[in-house]
């Protein structure tokens, strides 16, 4: 897949944009240093968040009776692509074959992300779009702390120190681990 990036999900957590709201941050596989943001709705994050997290709902949720359905037509999921950023707006394609006929069918990225994961398959998104939407590794520790508070920004590694200790204090674990994920990828990143 020249020209094309796998992608994996770094983090999901609350976005600050609306309770309905969650920022779903991706990376290359082949460049970790290539990360970008996407904004998804509660459902879609929930779905995303109940399979990486093991848990099987008693009933099949949406995603999960689309492969479902896909199993029983006889058809196979091959992978997700991320084509497309316009107007604020992301697009994919799902890549699907049946009696070696392939063909793409259009879906919303936290769609395809929900149905790649249970499928699976391999994510991806285009070298050139992964280059334009990238955001620098200082940018997602800041987009991870601006979601956990509404506070400024504080990249100095005492004061996340001083906040992960306040988290595990309060015992909220959730934004414990982001701030120690931080804390570790700035300590990796002075060793270097």
């Amino acid at each position: 897949m020249e020209n094309k990036h796998q992608i994996k999900i770094l983090n999901l957590s609350p976005s600050s944009l609306g309770a309905n709201s969650f920022i779903l941050l991706l990376a290359s596989e082949q460049n970790p240093n290539l990360k970008f943001p996407i904004v998804i709705g509660q459902q879609e994050a929930q779905a995303i968040s109940l399979h990486l997290e093991g848990i099987k709902p008693s009933r099949p949720l949406t995603h999960d009776l689309f492969i479902q359905l896909v199993q029983h037509a006889d058809m196979t999921i091959q992978s997700i692509e991320i084509t497309d950023f316009q107007d604020g707006i992301f697009y994919a394609k799902i890549s699907c074959s049946q009696h070696s006929s392939t063909f793409l069918l259009d879906a919303r990225p936290s769609d395809s992300i929900a149905i790649a994961l249970r499928a699976n398959i391999p994510m991806y998104i285009s070298s050139k779009l992964l280059n334009a939407l990238s955001i620098s590794s200082d940018e997602t520790d800041e987009l991870l702390v601006e979601e956990m508070e509404d506070e400024p920004v504080d990249t100095d590694i005492q004061n996340l120190q001083g906040k992960l200790e306040k988290a595990l204090l309060d015992e909220d674990y959730e934004t414990a681990a982001k701030l120690r994920d931080i804390i570790t990828r700035r300590t990796q990143n002075e060793d270097k």
